[in-house]
């Protein structure tokens, strides 16, 4: 990380108690185990929306944490300005120095459908409501607040909210556009771009006209307007970082960054800060000199499902992810992952052979298979209502578990067959077998045996307290993830017998968007490692057996 001074404009009024959490402590070690963190938590989960306070630090919002951050720009170190779950956000403002609203804090809550604000030493409010994907937002100095909806269907308003007077939302206009990252220009309009329409425009806020000021711009998902009165912009798709003279209109690409980017924001030295969504990070770049340095980044929006691959011709733990899966090497724990796989590879729960990667995203209930030979999408469907778990058989079935129908699924020229039913709220999935896969029902809190040709279920172990994430051992035994309990144990599933191997996890995820039965991955390699995803700290962490 590059080290920099910098003029810190007057200080920021307390925006909220801050609150910073270590994630990266060790998990307590067991006397027939030893744990360690492979791969150390971060505080930060997926960041979409930033912005640069009057007291120079960076605010970043999330919607998978529900929180704002607040980031050193200089140290890297982040704590919460708003934390779960009032601080559900997909971009922020701030008021600035000399505003009658400075150091007022505004945030859409994505999800929530609100505009949220917190006053200096005060708590968050709701100051408006019923706004369904309401994304970008922008604070005029003389405290007009501008908020867009933003959809690919249905609802694209863009409205104001005067803080400073008080008065009641006004519609500005009604889907005339589909807006994202906002900001003003000295001139008092709104700049923004036409997201997916390869244009920035220039937006009268009083009447609603607008003027199209650059195009051929790419596909660019927010904008921000420096001392100049000039455009910076980034596209979501190719990590591009556009300059626009406001003048001629005339846009050229100044350099890259890891895609997909969501936001961007220019300090009062020029400096720019861009969220690089999919690494939870922001990357530092300096226009006059070029240079570009690492503020922060993490290696998960949030890790999950997991299984052993072979990734250039060696053994890999395969980790899915919100934003594409990632791939870890059991020895050196460094974390990889491809560049065009943060969309294809959005996932949930992952499973693997030579041939295909398999799927599924808990968010959107889409099941993907990837052929590994091309990186192209061979099969892809939305027809299982709550796709969680998955297996590829050794024939090369994949069998998938439907939490909401009770069901384990396999699909066949284009359609899902039923391989079992009657599961209450299947979601962890290990292969035994040839003929049986064994599944974690979180519903009745068991471990069954299901026959592949038949469907036929033999209850193995009950009693179990959110097994999120199930795997076989080499010694025949079942390793479970209790959620609830923040343990893995060991489960002898011919006798009973139960060895902790880890507790102090933190696996569940209670202030994070994934849903709560998401899987929890639990893997184990060729030397009988045994390596867990714990979401809830944003870090995996590997179990060694000592001989029990």
């Amino acid at each position: 990380m590059v080290m920099r001074s910098r003029t810190v404009c007057a200080a920021l009024a307390v925006l909220a108690m801050p609150m910073s959490i270590s994630h990266a402590s060790p998990p307590n070690s067991l006397r027939c185990s030893t744990v360690e963190v492979a791969v150390p938590g971060s505080l930060i989960q997926a960041i979409e929306g930033i912005e640069v306070g009057p007291d120079g630090m960076i605010y970043g919002t999330s919607i998978h944490g529900q929180a704002v951050y607040r980031i050193d720009p200089d140290t890297g170190h982040t704590t919460f300005a708003v934390p779960s779950p009032y601080g559900e956000s997909d971009d922020v403002a701030i008021g600035q120095t000399g505003s009658p609203v400075e150091g007022w804090l505004a945030w859409t809550a994505y999800s929530s459908g609100e505009i949220r604000i917190q006053r200096p030493g005060g708590m968050p409010e709701v100051v408006a409501t019923g706004l369904p994907r309401v994304n970008p937002i922008a604070l005029r100095d003389d405290g007009r607040l501008l908020f867009a909806q933003s959809s690919r269907s249905g609802e694209n308003g863009l409205w104001e909210l005067d803080l400073a007077k008080g008065t009641p939302r006004r519609l500005v206009a009604k889907n005339k556009w589909r807006l994202n990252g906002f900001d003003f220009g000295p001139d008092g309009r709104l700049y923004a771009p036409s997201f997916r329409q390869n244009e920035l425009l220039a937006i009268d806020i009083e009447t609603g006209e607008s003027e199209v000021v650059a195009d051929d711009v790419g596909l660019i998902a927010a904008l921000k307007v420096d001392a100049d009165g000039n455009l910076w912009s980034v596209d979501f798709a190719t990590g591009d970082l556009y300059f626009t003279q406001t003048e001629t209109g005339q846009s050229r690409i100044v350099t890259q960054f890891t895609p997909p980017l969501d936001n961007l924001a220019i300090d009062p030295d020029g400096i720019i800060y861009v969220a690089e969504l999919a690494i939870g990070g922001v990357t530092g770049f300096d226009p006059k000199t070029m240079e570009k340095w690492t503020v922060t980044s993490a290696s998960f929006t949030v890790p999950l499902g997991m299984t052993t691959t072979m990734q250039d011709g060696k053994e890999a733990i395969l980790i899915a992810d919100p934003f594409g899966y990632r791939f870890l090497d059991p020895d050196t724990y460094a974390v990889t992952r491809e560049a065009d796989m943060w969309f294809k590879g959005r996932s949930s729960a992952i499973a693997a052979n030579s041939e295909h990667i398999v799927t599924t995203d808990v968010d959107a209930r889409v099941v993907t298979i990837i052929d590994r030979s091309t990186n192209k999408v061979v099969f892809t469907s939305e027809q299982l209502p709550a796709p969680r778990g998955i297996v590829l058989t050794s024939s090369g079935d994949t069998i998938i578990a439907d939490a909401q129908s009770g069901q384990l699924m396999r699909p066949a020229n284009g359609v899902f067959e039923e391989v079992a039913k009657g599961l209450n709220e299947p979601i962890a999935l290990a292969l035994e077998s040839s003929a049986s896969v064994l599944v974690s029902e979180i519903g009745s809190g068991t471990i069954s045996r299901i026959d592949l040709a038949n469907g036929n279920r033999i209850e193995l172990v009950s009693d179990l307290a959110d097994p999120l994430g199930i795997a076989l051992l080499p010694d025949g035994r079942i390793a479970v993830a209790e959620a609830a309990k923040g343990t893995v144990t060991a489960i002898n599933p011919v006798d009973g017998t139960r060895t902790i191997l880890a507790k102090g996890l933190r696996l569940a995820r209670p202030d994070h968007r994934i849903a709560s039965n998401a899987p929890v991955g639990i893997a184990v390699d060729d030397a009988g490692a045994i390596f867990v995803s714990a979401g809830g700290q944003n870090s995996v962490v590997k179990i060694v057996l000592n001989g029990c």
